[in-house]
């Protein structure tokens, strides 16, 4: 493929790319050239410098970092055994990204043939977009922009997203299918310019449909007219986060050396100048290691900013109105979400732990923590996604009916279940605790509808299904 990219036409061959340096632990000679198998970003950054700075920062450049997750207890305790952690590897892994290892001898020498260091299997191959790297860079731009061809288009179409952001716990490929922006998509394809080189602005060098790459990488409008440059950071534009048991708006602190941290609104922020204790992950040998280090302030990007950018992708095409609305629908179906399920679904959760029904060493052992789980880290999930892109099916069939049915026949009846395991006592508090909290308006349609409201619904249902 290499003979016909863009790299190629430009010159650049496979050494530019793999050489290596002596003394680097994936270096080895071939052909009379000290290579690399792996091209890390630091590699790109010889060429692409301000691409590499943007993505290191990243929070996909961040996305290796789940080794201490309760995604990553599922794949390697709940679901693997001891010495195989092939899910983890085959699944997890490909889209997160590995700590790239070497297999070494019983002395602890990495084993070679032919000189040519081997990867432990474990750890590669492995395109993932948090990837921890030997010379301590993160990710794999090969992640989007797949070798050796780099063609502009397959880093431009949602499907090179779908490989990661797609499933029941993230479905923004399927939701994306559905809403009008895909469907515009994927009966315009061929007039979306995705092979154009150099400027490919939404509005200007392609209006049939946004896609991922539109929104949260490619240049937007200002309110002045005026079109901001492209940015690898994906996360710049997000304004509430989608992914936690309650979602918050997020603003977005930078430090003196570039590092990005996101503070949720409910945290107070920091002084511009002021110093910091940030915790770092970064790679040592073959380990990543969290260190609290000190940093000082030197930019604040608040919530409003960020939703202002991305707004300003959809003034490439809507009006103000049109925008502000949709903000307003999406918002209120987060804070619903919030209120109804998520905050007394966590509270109740709490709850049990303080009082000593759940350990919080034992993250799956009860039915009531799966449920939970599945609650926010799926079907909650689902129905913020599917809002936050217009996909109607996913923000109420696939997302709140589910949060709701779960919440109501399974979540309450599993708290009380693993309640009564502690004590009869313990049972007879968390039946108040819900009969309490069934009390509220927000849950009286428990009780039943009125005659007439049962009286419509009856007469509509034989209208319609005779």
């Amino acid at each position: 493929m290499a003979e016909c990219s863009r790299h190629a036409q430009k010159g650049i061959g496979c050494v530019d790319c793999h050489k290596a340096n002596e003394g680097e632990i994936d270096a080895w000679q071939h052909m009379g050239a000290l290579v690399s198998t792996l091209v890390t970003p630091k590699d790109c950054s010889n060429c692409h410098e301000n691409e590499y700075k943007e993505f290191s920062r990243s929070h996909h450049a961040k996305a290796g970092e789940i080794f201490d997750s309760l995604d990553n207890v599922l794949a390697e305790k709940v679901i693997g055994l001891p010495g195989n952690n092939a899910d983890t590897v085959n699944g997890c892994l490909q889209c997160h990204g590995s700590i790239i290892k070497f297999k070494r001898d019983d002395v602890g020498e990495i084993v070679r043939e032919g000189g040519r260091p081997i990867i432990d299997p474990d750890t590669w191959p492995n395109s993932g977009i948090g990837r921890l790297n030997p010379d301590g860079s993160k990710g794999s731009c090969h992640a989007c922009h797949s070798r050796h061809s780099f063609e502009a288009k397959l880093s431009r179409a949602p499907e090179n997203c779908g490989k990661c952001h797609m499933g029941p716990d993230h479905p923004q490929m399927e939701i994306y299918r559905e809403s009008k922006h895909g469907i515009a998509y994927t009966a315009n394809i061929d007039h979306m310019a995705l092979d154009k080189e150099g400027s490919w602005v939404q509005g200007k060098d392609y209006s049939a449909a946004p896609m991922c790459t539109t929104c949260h990488i490619s240049s937007y409008m200002t309110s002045e007219g005026e079109h901001n440059a492209s940015n690898h950071d994906v996360g710049e534009r997000i304004s509430w986060t989608l992914r936690p048991v309650v979602s918050t708006k997020i603003n977005m602190v930078i430090y003196e050396d570039g590092f990005k941290e996101n503070y949720p609104d409910t945290r107070k922020l920091p002084e511009i100048g002021e110093e910091v204790l940030v915790t770092e992950k970064n790679l040592q040998g073959e380990k990543l290691v969290a260190e609290i280090v000190s940093k000082r302030v030197v930019k604040i990007v608040t919530w409003q900013e960020r939703r202002e950018k991305m707004k300003g992708v959809c003034r490439n095409c809507h009006n103000n109105t049109h925008v502000d609305n949709f903000y307003q629908q999406f918002d209120s179906l987060v804070v619903l979400y919030n209120e109804k399920f998520a905050k007394p679904a966590q509270a109740m959760m709490d709850a049990l732990a303080e009082d000593g029904v759940l350990n919080p060493n034992t993250p799956f052992a009860h039915e009531v923590q799966w449920i939970f789980w599945e609650l926010w880290h799926h079907e909650g999930r689902r129905a913020r996604h599917g809002a936050s892109m217009m996909g109607p099916d996913y923000t109420h069939w696939h997302g709140m009916y589910e949060v709701a049915k779960h919440y109501y026949m399974k979540f309450l009846p599993a708290v009380i279940k693993v309640a009564a395991k502690k004590s009869d006592e313990m049972k007879a508090k968390y039946e108040k605790k819900i009969e309490k909290l069934l009390e509220r308006e927000e849950h009286l349609w428990m009780k039943g509808l009125s005659e007439e409201e049962t009286k419509v619904l009856k007469s509509t249902y034989e209208d319609r299904y005779n």
